[in-house]
């Protein structure tokens, strides 16, 4: 591993393998290019060596990664309205859970009825949003409306019934809200918890329990989905230690939904990754923390680079993925945004290659949009 002084980098180098913080916090993945924003974020915190096994160069093809066509995301009006509807939805009825006032579950029932039809018409739409959403607001009603979308993708790969769907979306938006029970000051700390701290941070699990038992009135599977969705395979969770099918399957499939979105999305102490890397570290669990049968449906449906994700092919074509190869899941099919002539094709209307029958294409890195998407919003 490889020290680099951050004095000595500066926008635009990238590098040709991951760049971490530490063991654990990664910077920016291999082939990205580094933002000033990035620099002051790590200015703000005092970090002054990143690490890394590869090596920094100047970016190659930035202008072809930074042309708007390449990010450009197809218009679905009607989509962003819903999803910024319900964001506002559910920051409101958890505010007024917060102030504990009388809450009518039949509000939170129509937004879930409303997302499993979404989702379920617009799977690889929904799925973008989670990646590509920048609401810095809300942040509590964002996180759980991004889960509750990936915890239906599971859902419906897995076949369950309306009424099961129901409750597990139920569950899933509802699954951190003893949250708000916990002190801001350990929801913000950059550094690391106390032992105190943490305990205070593990109870939110049961403050959702009780308030979604009592204060609102739902049935016990919705309750124990919050309680038990960070209960690991291997016993190695908490509240219970639970292990393996004694933890309820719904909340099996909401941890693994909740673990990967908490990795795309920012949070105070790192940046967010980009659905490949979080994908391939859900891939590496060896049935520690998650139950193997469903996250075989997870990667399954979500495919190994998520849908909606820019890669960037062997020939230096930028492609978006729009359907997973389940199996050969390296293999997906993409549809083309520039070509390898540089040919760009705006509102994703280029050739669609699949690559499990194009062998002389592969991909050979994933693009972060979210990164190229603050960039030109930010120039």
């Amino acid at each position: 591993m490889n020290n680099y002084k951050v004095s000595d980098l500066k926008p635009g180098l990238s590098c040709n393998k991951p760049v971490y913080i530490d063991e654990e916090t990664l910077f920016i993945p291999a082939g990205v290019p580094i933002r000033e924003k990035d620099l002051s974020r790590l200015d703000k915190w005092g970090v002054s060596e990143v690490q890394s096994e590869g090596m920094f160069s100047e970016s190659e093809n930035e202008d072809l990664l930074n042309s708007r066509q390449l990010w450009g995301i197809p218009s679905d009006k009607e989509l962003s309205t819903f999803y910024n509807k319900t964001l506002d939805d559910l920051d409101n009825l958890f505010n007024r859970i917060n102030l504990m006032e009388d809450i009518n579950v039949a509000e939170l029932d129509r937004i879930s009825d409303k997302l499993i039809d979404t989702v379920e018409n617009k799977k690889m739409q929904t799925i973008r949003m989670v990646l590509t959403h920048n609401s810095s607001t809300k942040a509590m009603a964002k996180s759980a409306l991004n889960t509750a979308i990936l915890t239906l993708t599971i859902g419906f790969a897995m076949n369950r019934p309306r009424p099961k769907l129901l409750q597990l979306v139920n569950g899933a938006l509802l699954h951190d809200i003893g949250m708000m029970r916990i002190p801001e000051e350990i929801k913000v700390k950059k550094s690391g918890l106390s032992s105190t701290e943490m305990n205070k941070l593990k109870s939110h699990t049961v403050f959702s329990y009780q308030i979604i038992s009592k204060e609102l009135g739902y049935g016990d599977t919705i309750a124990q989905i919050a309680l038990e969705h960070h209960e690991r395979w291997d016993g190695d969770g908490y509240p219970q230690g639970k292990k393996k099918d004694d933890i309820l399957m719904e909340a099996r499939i909401v941890s693994i939904a909740d673990a990967f979105e908490a990795m795309v999305s920012e949070r105070p102490y790192r940046n967010s990754m980009i659905g490949y890397e979080a994908m391939k570290h859900i891939i590496s669990d060896n049935s520690r923390k998650f139950d193997p049968e469903i996250l075989r449906y997870f990667i399954h449906s979500m495919g190994i680079y998520p849908l909606g994700s820019i890669v960037m092919l062997n020939d230096s074509t930028v492609a978006r993925v729009i359907k997973g190869n389940p199996e050969a899941p390296l293999r997906p099919e993409v549809i083309t945004l520039i070509d390898s002539t540089g040919k760009e094709y705006p509102g994703d209307m280029g050739p669609v290659l699949n690559l499990l029958e194009i062998k002389n294409l592969f991909i050979v890195k994933a693009v972060d949009l979210n990164s190229l998407l603050l960039r030109n919003d930010t120039a």
